[in-house]
C-alpha cells in the first residue's frame, strides 16, 4: 500500500482532508449564532421600514379608529417576528409598544442613551439588554421615523437571542479541542511518514546546497525506484544543465569582450580618419562602404553570441554556403589597413588562381581570418611580413598565415588553443587580448569537421595553417 510516494501523500491528504471538514464544520457551527442574527436583523430592519409607512399614514389621518388600527399593526408586527417593537415620538416618550406585558410602559420616555442617537437620524444595532431594559440578552434595531424628510420619532426593534453567547463560547472551545487534536493527530502520521522519505531528501538537499555555491560536480545517489528515485534523476539532470548553462555563460561574457573588441577597433579607425581628413575625400565612401558591413557584422554577431556558445556544446547550426575564399582574405587585409600602416608591415598574398571557392560558414571562416590575422599583425615587429596562402589539395583548400613575429615556444604550443591561456605573459605585444581567439578559431574549424595545425619556432615566424571543403 505504502510502496510509492504518491500512495503516502495520498494517504495523508485523505486524513488532513477529513480533518479540514471536522474543523470547517465547527467553524460552521460557531459562525452560525452570527448568521442567525443577521438573518433576524434584516427582517427587523424591513419592518422598521414598515411601520415607518404606517406611521406616516397615521399622522396624516390622525383618528381615533387610524390610531386604533396603527397599535394592532403593532402588535401583529411584533407577533409576526417574535420582538418587542416600541414606538417613540420627538421627545423620546414611549407611543405605542406590541408586547402585552409592557404596555404599562407606555408614556414612559426612554433615556437619552437609548434613543439618542435615533432621533439624530441613525440607524443602531445593539446586543445586549437595551440599557437596563430587559433581563436578558437581545438584539435590538432602532430606527427614525421621518414623515416628509423630517424625524418625527423612533422605533426600537427588540427580538432576545438566548443564551447566544454562552453558545458560542461552547462551540469556541469545542472547535479549540478538535483542532487541538486535529493538529495533533496530524504531527504523528506526518512525522511518521516523513522519517521514511527524508533520508532521501536530505541527500538532494546537500547537493542543491552545493550547487547554491556554485559547484556543478556534485549528483545524487538514490535506488529507490519510486517517486523520489524519479526526483533524484530529474535533479542530476537539472544540475547538469544548469553546469552546461553555466559554461555557456562564461564563454557568452568572455566572447563578447573578444569578438566585439576587432570590427569596433576597425570602425573606429575609418571613422577618425574620416574625420581628421587622412583618408582622402574621393576614398570616404569606400571605407564608409566597410564600416558599414562592420557594423552590420556586428549586429550578426550580437545575435550569434548565444550561438557560439550553443557550438561549443555542439548545438549550432552552421549556415554552409559556397563563397570565395580569397576575396574574403582580401577584404580581412584592407580591415587591418590603418594597424598594417602604422607599423610598416608588409603582406604578401599567395593565390594559386584568382578565385577560390569553398565550401563552409561565411560569418565563422571570415572570424577565424581575421583573429588570426589579428594576432599576426600583434605579434609582429615594425617593418614584419605576413605570409598568406590559398592553396587546393584534392578536395580541400589549404589556407596559411605566417607571421615572422617573436614566435611560441615548443613547450607552449600544446596549450595555446586553451580559454585564456596567453604566451605573452608580460602582455607587453597583446595588451587587450582576452586568450580566446584560438580557443574560438579552433572550435569553428572543428565544426566544420576540418583541422588546423601551427609551427613556430622562437623568434624566427608563427605558421597557422587551417582546411575548408572545396566547393
Amino acid at each position: 500500500m505504502f510502496k510509492s510516494i504518491f500512495s503516502k501523500l495520498l494517504s495523508v491528504y485523505y486524513l488532513i482532508i477529513l480533518i479540514s471538514f471536522i474543523i470547517l464544520g465547527t467553524l460552521l457551527f460557531s459562525l452560525l449564532g452570527d448568521y442567525v442574527t443577521s438573518e433576524r436583523e434584516e427582517v427587523l430592519r424591513y419592518t422598521g421600514e414598515k411601520i415607518n409607512e404606517i406611521t406616516s399614514v397615521l399622522i396624516e389621518n390622525n383618528s381615533p379608529v387610524v390610531e386604533r388600527l396603527y397599535r394592532m399593526n403593532i402588535e401583529s408586527y411584533g407577533a409576526n417576528t417574535q420582538s418587542l417593537i416600541i414606538v417613540i415620538d420627538q421627545t423620546g416618550e414611549i407611543f405605542a409598544t406590541s408586547g402585552y406585558h409592557y404596555k404599562s410602559i407606555e408614556g414612559q420616555k426612554l433615556s437619552k442613551e437609548q434613543y439618542g442617537d435615533v432621533l439624530l437620524g441613525k440607524n443602531i444595532k445593539k446586543i445586549g439588554n437595551f440599557e437596563g431594559m430587559f433581563s436578558q440578552t437581545v438584539l435590538t434595531i432602532g430606527m427614525p421615523l421621518k414623515y416628509n424628510n423630517e424625524i418625527v420619532g423612533g422605533v426600537f426593534l427588540n427580538t432576545p437571542i438566548p443564551e447566544i453567547n454562552r453558545v458560542r463560547y461552547d462551540v469556541f472551545k469545542l472547535f479549540m479541542i478538535s483542532v487541538s487534536a486535529a493538529i495533533f493527530i496530524a504531527f504523528i502520521l506526518i512525522f511518521f511518514l516523513s522519517k521514511r522519505i527524508s533520508n532521501p531528501l536530505k541527500m538532494i538537499n546537500k547537493a542543491a546546497k552545493t550547487i547554491a555555491d556554485g559547484q556543478f560536480e556534485n549528483r545524487v545517489l538514490v535506488t529507490s525506484k519510486d517517486e523520489i528515485g524519479e526526483l533524484a534523476k530529474t535533479f542530476n539532470s537539472m544540475a547538469e544543465s544548469l553546469q552546461n548553462l553555466e559554461n555557456m555563460r562564461r564563454s557568452f561574457i568572455a566572447n563578447v569582450s573578444h569578438e566585439l573588441r576587432t570590427p569596433m577597433t576597425t570602425i573606429q579607425g575609418f571613422i577618425e580618419g574620416i574625420i581628421d581628413e587622412t583618408i582622402p575625400q574621393d576614398k570616404q565612401n569606400k571605407y564608409l562602404t566597410i564600416v558599414l558591413d562592420e557594423i552590420k557584422r556586428l549586429s550578426r554577431l550580437v545575435n550569434d553570441l548565444l550561438d557560439l556558445a550553443k557550438m561549443e556544446a555542439g548545438e549550432k547550426q552552421l549556415d554552409i554556403r559556397e563563397f570565395d575564399i580569397n576575396e574574403l582574405i582580401r577584404i580581412a587585409i584592407i580591415k587591418f589597413e590603418n594597424r598594417i600602416m602604422q607599423k610598416d608591415i608588409h603582406i604578401n598574398a599567395h593565390f594559386e588562381d584568382e578565385h577560390c571557392m569553398v565550401k563552409a560558414d561565411m560569418d565563422s571562416i571570415q572570424r577565424v581570418v581575421t583573429n588570426l590575422l589579428d594576432n599576426a599583425i600583434k605579434f609582429s615587429d615594425n617593418k614584419g611580413v605576413i605570409d598568406i596562402s590559398v592553396e587546393s589539395k584534392g578536395n580541400k583548400v589549404y589556407v596559411s598565415i605566417k607571421d615572422d613575429g617573436i614566435g611560441i615556444d615548443e613547450q607552449e604550443l600544446k596549450y595555446i588553443w586553451d580559454r585564456f591561456y596567453k604566451t605573452d605573459k608580460s602582455r607587453s605585444k597583446d595588451k587587450t587580448g582576452t586568450g580566446l581567439g584560438l580557443a574560438i578559431v579552433k572550435n569553428i574549424i572543428h565544426q566544420h569537421g576540418q583541422e588546423i595545425f601551427v609551427e613556430s619556432k622562437i623568434e624566427e615566424y608563427t605558421k597557422f595553417t587551417f582546411t575548408l571543403q572545396k566547393a
